[in-house]
This record gives C-alpha cells, structure tokens and sequence, in this order.
C-alpha cells in the first residue's frame, strides 16, 4: 500500500486547507468612509437637478410626438426613475439623499407642470406637405 495521499511534499506552498472560496484570498478589512455631508447633499441636488433636465426634455419629446401632456410623461418618466434607482441603487446615505433629492425634484416639477399646462403650446412648424408642391408662401 502506499503512504498518505495528501503529505506535506505532495501540497503545494500555496495550499490551504478550508473551503475553496476562502483558500487563496486573504480578507483585507476595508476601513469605512469618513462622512462628508457637505460634499454628499452637493452632489445629491447636482445629481437630481440633472436628472430632471433630461426627463423634462424626454418629457417635451413625447408631447412633441405622442402629444402626451408634459405633466404626465414627465412624472411618469422620473417616477420610473426614482423606483429603478431606488431598487437597484445604493441603500448607503448618499444614494438615498439622491433619491430623497430626486422625489422632490418630481413633486415639485410635476406640480409646476400641472399648474402651467394650459400655457404650455406646441405650435406647428409650418411644414410645407409634399402633396402642396413648390407653391410660394404669402407674405404676412
């Protein structure tokens, strides 16, 4: 019969015994971030007023398009906005001052857009079809 499978010799410098996962890595203790909420509430209002330009110009393209109200496209858009970054974001303080920032972006946004729907017009660009031909325009 042969000796002991597994010897000293017959392991390698690197071997360890225990799980897999748990053999060739040492865990390094990350040192927690030194709050900074200054720098977090700055970046958290940047963060949401941006992120409510670019849903208020999505919001113009679908009344543009689809003539879906500008209040409802743009609380429909950022409402999808806030829900995925809430799911899928950081749950540490930053991320939910980002969010905290962002519902109040939408509140806020979709209230002035409320109140100013009825001043709010599309007008058409005076395309000229191609059924009307080469006509020249009246002078106004």
């Amino acid at each position: 019969m042969a000796g002991k499978r597994f010897t000293v010799r017959g392991r390698s410098i690197r071997w360890r015994e225990g799980r897999y996962r748990q053999r060739g890595r040492r865990r390094l203790q990350a040192r927690p971030l030194k709050p900074r909420p200054v720098l977090d509430t700055l970046v958290a209002i940047g963060v949401s007023l941006f992120a409510g330009g670019l849903v208020f110009c999505m919001a113009l393209l679908l009344l543009g398009a689809h003539k879906v109200p500008l209040h409802f496209g743009y609380g429909a858009i950022l409402g999808g906005v806030i829900g995925c970054s809430f799911v899928f974001g950081p749950r540490d303080r930053p991320g939910l001052m980002v969010v905290g920032g962002l519902v109040v972006v939408w509140v806020l946004g979709t209230a002035v857009l409320y109140a100013s729907r009825d001043q709010i017009v599309l007008r058409p660009h005076e395309h000229r079809s191609a059924a009307a031909g080469s006509a020249p325009r009246k002078a106004d």
